[in-house]
Order: structure tokens, then sequence, then C-alpha cells
């Protein structure tokens, strides 16, 4: 603040010319000398085009003399950055306009509080809100507050630009024909107003062409063609110091409704004058947003659809066998190498000497079967194998489960007195003693019947003291139908011991494929590298799946990048748009405080805002179409478990990244020409 009669501006020489492509240069101002004072009741007057205008956008700080000096606060205005103008703007100087320039889509408050929003510091936030309610009661606007400036009659329109020009209590009051749109009785209110101001201490300068708002002043400056002909202090002043009621702000509280109506205003702005921009255009809009939507709900469904999916599968996997390899003699390799024929690792010497060299790693099991054998009950008979068990380690890796009767007691696996007790798979079960008539369901009464084994290595009497579930494989059709006994039954029923076919079980940690191979390694050393070995595992079926997901994923998130470009290139017309058609709410903006850096932030905000609702529309079909995808598919896999949907929060973050990164990446051009308009051109739009 300055001290009484110290000068305010000081115009030296000041010139402005007006240039234009392909116009001629005109000059508006010729060599100006002026100054003015704090506390001054200033009134410039002259015909239309006499520079009035311009030497009003020169005190404002919204242009740049051409030539001269112009200083504020004796500073030299050529030395101002364009933020220090913005600061000055918004805490110095406060404009009425004759157009009013209230903002449409905001209320009388906010349109009061705009200034507000680009105050410089938190400090100054202090108390405003509490500060424009008390200037609505001053002026005469309670109970119009939350009302649109359409719903209000001029000399209302003119009372609210005026709160709004002393919202941060400026030092001047810069009034551009503040009653050329006013009747007689408004007017001489707003000129009342003024004079009761001026008598408060502010500096009051009108810009006006009639001579009864001039002789309102103590001084008269009056220009033509560009020139100060005549400066004089106005001694006829109809209204005395003495007759005027100065005007002070309430004392008021803590401005802690100030933060939260900023807060409001904030979410107000980001989707509002977007918004409101958009309804107007709702073909434009809804194809915009439909290809933005798109995008984004491809992408979720690709990833919740995928992650989902693929931990389904690696579950499934697990199921069969995933977390196993299998080696074998390699009998194709063998004969087009010439190698010998291999009889295999002896069960009871050879084997033991292996796992102990690869224990560190995991395990080794030997795979014992037999041929196809001849398996008679007394209600029926089936052809199959005998399939060796080793373990129940084995059986719960292999994710067998009990329907009924137990599982092997460990001594029954015992070398020693192998037990001759027997698994029958769920088919096996059904053939050997379903009764007749009754379907597939078997009785209890199986556990502890006997089935007879001839024809095969095996032969022998087996007592039946389990029945498997159903188990789902991609590897093995016979699962089902197969029954199982200990292995050291099997050897001591006549089963060869030695075996060319192994089951490598790695630890937690170690890959099934690493193993397999680190045990082929070996195997390979101890048989003296004469014979051919490979290895199958079913973790290469999953990685075979996950890389077709992945180029199925690859390929649909192509898709939805495609589809978020087309719609963020139709975010970034509609941004354009709605530039263009707000060039005068940027002028009133920047007229009141606000940087380049403000308008290139609310453009920003109203961007990202339209591709958020998009974005999350496009979210609620994801979720939709995600949830009937796996509706569909519990109808057609019954069998499968897990199957079912559950929202995936990577999905949703990353959905919600794509949105607010369209918002930016598209709405960055368009914020970048709203803020670098110039304020008096901008002002000047309609």
């Amino acid at each position: 603040m300055t001290r009484s009669g110290e000068s305010l501006f000081q115009l030296e020489q000041v010139t402005y010319t007006y240039t234009a492509l392909n116009t001629p240069a005109y000059v508006a101002l010729k060599k100006l000398n002026l100054e003015i004072r704090r506390g001054e009741f200033v009134a410039i007057i002259g015909p239309s085009g006499s520079g009035k205008s311009t030497l009003m956008h020169l005190l404002g700080l919204m242009a740049e003399p051409s030539d001269g000096v112009l200083k504020i606060h004796g500073t030299d205005f050529a030395k101002l950055s364009a933020n220090e103008k913005s600061a000055l703007r918004n805490k110095h100087i406060g404009f009425l306009f004759q157009q009013f320039f209230l903002l449409p889509q905001l209320s009388v408050i906010e349109n009061i509080m705009l200034p507000a929003e680009y105050a410089v510091s938190m400090q100054q936030h202090e108390n405003l809100y509490e500060k424009a309610i008390s200037l609505v009661k001053r002026y005469g606007l309670t109970g119009q507050e939350h009302k649109k400036p359409t719903g209000l009659s001029g000399g209302q329109k003119q009372r609210v630009a005026l709160c709004r020009a002393l919202m941060m209590e400026p030092d001047v009051l810069l009034c551009d024909e503040p009653t050329g749109a006013l009747d007689s009785a408004t007017a001489q209110e707003v000129l009342q107003t003024l004079a009761e101001l001026n008598a408060a201490g502010r500096t009051v300068i009108v810009i006006t062409h009639d001579p009864e708002v001039a002789e309102r002043a103590g001084r008269i400056i009056k220009i033509v063609d560009g020139n100060i002909v005549s400066d004089s202090v106005n001694k006829k002043t109809s209204l005395h110091p003495d007759e005027l009621t100065s005007f002070t702000p309430e004392d008021v509280r803590p401005g802690a409704a100030f933060l939260s109506e900023r807060v409001k205003l904030a979410i107000k702005q980001m989707f509002v004058p977007t918004w409101q921009s958009l309804k107007t255009q709702k073909l434009r809009t809804a194809l915009t947003m439909t290809g933005l939507l798109l995008g984004v709900a491809s992408v979720f469904i690709m990833l919740t659809l995928t992650g989902r999916v693929g931990k389904i599968f690696e579950d499934f996997f697990a199921t069969q066998g995933s977390r196993e390899a299998f080696v074998n003699f390699d009998h194709r390799l063998a004969e087009k190498t010439g190698a010998p024929r291999w009889r295999g690792l002896n069960a009871k010497t050879e084997l033991p000497k292996l796992s102990q060299r690869v224990e560190r790693y995991g395990r080794i099991e030997p795979s014992v079967s037999t041929g196809s054998c001849a398996i008679v009950s007394s209600t029926g008979n089936i052809k199959n194998s005998l399939v060796g068990l080793n373990s129940l380690q084995q059986l719960r890796a292999g994710s067998m489960r009990i329907a009924k009767g137990r599982m092997p007691m460990p001594h029954e696996f015992d070398g020693k007195q192998p037990a001759r007790v027997a698994l029958l798979g769920s088919d096996a079960a059904v053939k050997l003693f379903a009764p007749r008539g009754s379907g597939k369901n078997t009785s209890d009464s199986v556990i502890g019947q006997h089935i007879v084994v001839r024809g095969c290595e095996f032969e022998g009497i087996l007592t039946v003291i389990g029945v498997l579930e159903p188990i789902d494989t991609l590897f093995d059709r016979g699962v089902n139908s197969s029954v199982y006994i200990p292995t050291q039954t099997l050897f001591a029923g006549g089963v060869s011991l030695y075996k060319p076919f192994f089951t490598v079980v790695p630890n937690e940690g170690v890959s099934p494929t690493w193993f397999a191979k680190h045990v082929i390694g070996h195997l390979t050393v101890m048989t003296g590298n004469q014979f051919p070995f490979r290895f199958f595992a079913a973790e290469q079926e999953l990685e075979k799946f996950n890389l077709m997901m992945g180029i199925l994923t690859g390929l649909t998130l192509v898709i939805g990048a495609l589809c978020t470009l087309i719609g963020g290139i139709g975010v970034m017309n509609i941004m354009l748009v709605s530039v263009h058609e707000r060039v005068q709410e940027i002028g009133i903006r920047k007229a009141v405080g606000a940087r380049d850096s403000h308008i290139r932030s609310q453009f920003l905000f109203e961007s990202v805002g339209l591709c958020l609702i998009s974005g999350g529309l496009g979210l609620l079909l994801g979720i939709a179409v995600s949830s009937l995808a796996f509706a569909l598919a519990r109808l057609f896999l019954p069998k499968v478990e897990n199957l079912s949907y559950q929202l995936d929060p990577m999905a949703l973050l990353i959905s919600i990244a794509v949105s607010v990164g369209a918002g930016i990446a598209f709405g960055t051009w368009p914020a970048r020409r709203a803020a670098a308009m110039d304020v008096v051109d901008a002002l000047k739009q309609e």
C-alpha cells in the first residue's frame, strides 16, 4: 500500500500503436505524459476512438506501451514479469466494466470470489469467503448469492461486478463506462457508490464519454485523437467528502468456509464448463466419448480377463502337475542316431544314487506302471494298466482326492511288507462296481471289495480301499480309468525294477524345466553319455498359453490404444472448440489476476474431467462385459474352480491412469492456446 497522495501511475512520453498483419499501423496514444496519485477520483473523457480504452488497458496492466515509460508504484512496467503483472491486477486493481463480464456458469457468490482463486498465497485466502458475504450484504444482494447472472437485473449485475472488483481490497478501482448499460436511477446509485469508495481512500478512475458522469469526479482528463487536450480539477463536484459514508469490511471469523467453497468451486470448474459446452453438441460429444470409452473399456477388459484367466489357468495347471516334469529315454532320437536301447535305472539301487545327487533342487520318483491288464470284480471288468504310487506326497502333489474310503497308510508303501491295496479312478470304479441300472453311481460297499488282476506283469488279488474324485486333465486321458497301487507292491509282484521313465519334482522356487534339464545332465553322465533323453514339463504348456494370452492381450491393447487415440483427438477438438467459445471468459479471468499457468491448469483440469467421465463410463462397461463373460464361462465350464469375476485393482488403476493421461496429453495444446491469449483481445470477443 502507498502513502496518501503518493504517485500510483506515471506515464512518460507513452505511445501505443496498434499493428496487425496486412493492416496499416494505427497510433492510439501519442507521447502521453500523465500522473495519477493515490486517493484521486479521475474521469477520463473523450469521443469514441480517442484512445480512452487504450489508456485504460495500460493503466490496468493489460497492455504494454509501444514506446515511453509506464511506472506503477514507481516501478517500470517493462521490468515486471507476466506473473507480477497478474499479481498486481489481482491484489491492487479492481475492474468495473460496462458489459459487467460476469461468468454465466458461476453463481453470484462464485463470481464475486473469482479474484480469490488467483490470490498469490494461502495467507490471502483467510476470511475471503466471509468477506464476500459482507460485500453481498453491503451492496444489497442478500438472497441472490446462489443465482446465476442471467436471473439478475442490470443494476444487480453491476453490483455483483463491483463486489468482485472490491473482493481483494484493491488500491485502484478502474471503471470502463460503468453506467453505460444502466438506467438513470441505477446509474446514480453506482456513481454514489464510487464516490463513497473514493472517500474511503480508494483511487477511482472512470473511463467515460458522458460529461454528466465526469462531473462527479474531482479531476477530469480529456483525450482527443490520442492526445491529452485538458487536465483539470473539477470544482463542481456535487458530492463532498463530509457527505460520504465510508465503507470498511466487517470484522469476520477465520475462513474455513472459504476453503470449503474453494474445493467445491475447483470440482465444479473441472467438470461443469466443459459439460455445458458438450451439451450443445450432443452428437459430437457422444462420438468423442464413445471412442475414449471403448478404449478404456477394452484396456480394462483385457487386463481383467488376462489377469483373472491367467490365475485360473495357473491354478488349473497346478492340478495337472505343472510343478512336475517327466524325463524318459528318447526312442526316436536313439533310432536316428543308432544309439543302443536303454533298459532304465534300477529303482532300488541306481535311482536312489541319482536322487541323492539332485536332492538339493528336488526329488525323483520312478514312473511305474504295467501294460494292459484284465481287472475283474464281482460285478464288472475292465482292461487297463496298474499305476504305481510312490508315497502320500506324490498323491497330494498330483491333487488326487478321495471321494470314498481312504488313502493308503504310510506303512503300506513299505517295500518289506508291501500291501495289496488299490485306489480306483472314478471311471474304473463305475465300470467295476456300479450296480446295474444305476447309471454312474457307485455304492459305498465298494470299499473292502476285491479285484483280480491277470494278463500282465502283475497278477493277484487287491483290496479296494478308496475311490478317487474325477480329475480334469489335459495330459492323461486315462487317469480316471486307472487303478493305483503302491509301487513296492508292483515290484514285489514281478514288475521290472528297471525304469526308463521318471517323474521329477523340483523344490519350491525351482523351475520344473530347469530341474528336468539338470536331472538329464546327471543322468547322461551316469550312463556314460551313451543314451539320448528328453523331458516334458506342463510348465512349458503354461508358458505357451501365457504367450498366446500375451499376444491376444497385446493386440487388444493396440486396438484399445487406437480407440483411445481417436477419442483423445476428439477430446482435443472439443477442448479447442471450448477455448474458442470461451475467449471472453479467459479475458475476464486474466483481468482479475489469473496467470497463464492458472488458465492452462483450468483447461487441463477440464480435459482430464471429460476423459474421467468417459473413462468412468468405460469402466462400467468393462465391469459389465467382464462379469457377463465369467457368467457365461461358468455355464460352459462348470468344472473349472474359482471361475468368478473379481474386480482387479491394478486394471482399475491402469484404466484411470489411461483416462487421466489422455486428458493431459490431448488437453495440453488447447490449454496452451487458451493461456497464450492476450487479455485485451480476449475481452473484446463476444
